[in-house]
């Protein structure tokens, strides 16, 4: 039985997935945080959207999806290969991915507070039966990005969501989505910075989110409840359940108690 349980957290541009994924660090220290967004291909190889004529970088063809799967499948073997780490260990393997340092949400120290964060906590403890979370008899390879479990074909090889165990998808109305990416002036690229043209969340971002996550959406229709993408009735869900649905709309410390409950149900899925 694998000690890792690779986690995915994915949802729409700004929904909230970096600042769940830095307070999940807190709950559970053995954790090493992978961020897509580190695996945007070089700014000469975005492509250009074929009718605005911009480029396009929340499509995945964007991203390099096998360097990334590499990446994921590097880290867990790693993790795998010792029963035990130290957080010094962990915080080695952990500082490869420099990024998920760089621009940290002013807001993710607010979002839960400490007795939100205790509670859950505890709550850790008595599911595993330890005496501080750094007990916990797994580690965790985190990986956060807009594009883990979007339509595509699973068995490719190289799809993310494929080697992630269980996953979590962040989802917010679309008008706190659209107020938030509009609020920010630019991005960090591999080859320089980025800066939103005017009209970009509506002509593409959301287009692109719903493009590519046609056949989710069509079995979670309540996550664009407010801009309906699909009347859909009962569809089965591409992911087979293993994703499990929250929105930031509520308070930070709910989704974070879901992603948790989440990654203690895999683990003891495995003893079974």
């Amino acid at each position: 039985m694998s000690n890792v349980i690779v986690v995915g957290i994915s949802g729409p541009s700004c929904s909230g997935k970096t600042a769940i994924a830095l307070n999940l660090l807190k709950v559970f220290p053995h954790t090493v945080v992978i961020h897509q967004d580190d695996f945007y291909k070089t700014d000469s190889q975005i492509p250009i959207h074929a009718d605005l004529g911009v480029q396009d970088w929340d499509c995945p063809h964007a991203v390099d999806m096998p360097r990334l799967v590499r990446e994921i499948r590097n880290v867990r073997q790693q993790l795998e290969c010792q029963d035990t780490y130290t957080s010094d260990q962990i915080g080695d393997i952990r500082n490869h991915f420099a990024s998920q340092w760089a621009n940290p949400s002013k807001d993710v120290d607010r979002l839960v507070s400490t007795d939100a964060l205790a509670s859950i906590k505890e709550q850790v403890l008595r599911s595993l039966g330890v005496a501080d979370t750094s007990q916990a008899p797994f580690s965790i390879v985190l990986v956060e990005g807009i594009l883990l479990f979007h339509d595509s074909d699973q068995n490719s090889g190289c799809h993310p969501g494929t080697v992630c165990d269980t996953g979590v998808f962040i989802y917010a109305q679309y008008k706190t989505l659209k107020a938030r990416r509009e609020s920010r002036t630019s991005y960090a690229t591999v080859e320089g910075v980025w800066a939103d043209p005017p009209g970009y969340f509506d002509s593409l971002v959301w287009p692109n989110f719903v493009k590519y996550h046609a056949g989710f959406l069509a079995a979670h229709p309540e996550l664009t409840t407010d801009r309906m993408v699909s009347e859909a009735g009962a569809v089965q869900d591409p992911w087979g359940g293993k994703v499990v649905m929250c929105s930031s709309d509520t308070a930070a410390e709910d989704t974070l108690r879901k992603c948790v409950l989440a990654i203690l149900a895999e683990w003891h899925k495995r003893s079974l």
